[in-house]
């Protein structure tokens, strides 16, 4: 009878414990390689899926010319070099404009990021307006995922669709979820 009291209390302990999730929420952490034009890996995407709807971005490059480039989600998850056009243009399920204007920005814009004279770059930023995986905000992960693109120039924020931010010299495919 006592082992069999300390095996319900056991079950019920973990059962209670495994409701809760971890101390981190459950957060989901991936991580993706990022291509230049010639297919070589140069860096490492790292997203983290925030408990209260959005994502952290993590980036760290290198080989890349410096100076300020654009940053964005594109609407399919394909690197198709050397140009990466297979990625589509910005990610925009809702529909709107890019960039810092009234009817904007895209699910996919974010801020530009700057690589240093060495050609590398470490960037951290939030996007609010999308999540990793379906939800209430439109998934990096749906049916056919995303990519992460790198502009060889800078977004204006305003020029439509896309900012004028340049060439794609850096791609990371985010697949399908």
């Amino acid at each position: 009878m006592t082992n069999l009291l300390a095996i319900t209390a056991l079950t019920s302990a973990s059962l209670m414990l495994g409701a809760c999730g971890n101390a981190n929420g459950d957060a989901e952490e991936l991580s993706f390689p990022i291509l230049n034009a010639q297919g070589t890996e140069i860096g490492t995407l790292e997203i983290e899926a925030l408990a209260g709807g959005g994502v952290e971005v993590e980036v760290e490059v290198s080989g890349l010319a410096p100076g300020i480039r654009a940053m964005h989600f594109h609407e399919f998850g394909r690197c198709g070099g050397p140009d990466y056009k297979t990625a589509g243009g910005h990610y925009n399920p809702t529909g709107v404009a890019h960039g810092q204007v009234e009817d904007g920005p895209h699910a996919g814009d974010m801020m530009n990021v700057e690589v240093a004279a060495d050609g590398t770059g470490k960037f951290e930023v939030t996007n609010m307006k999308v999540s990793l995986r379906e939800g209430d905000l439109p998934a990096l992960m749906d049916s056919d995922g995303t990519a992460l693109i790198i502009h060889g120039g800078a977004d204006d924020y305003k020029s439509q669709p896309s900012g004028a931010a340049g060439p794609r010299v850096a791609c990371a495919v985010i697949p399908a979820g």
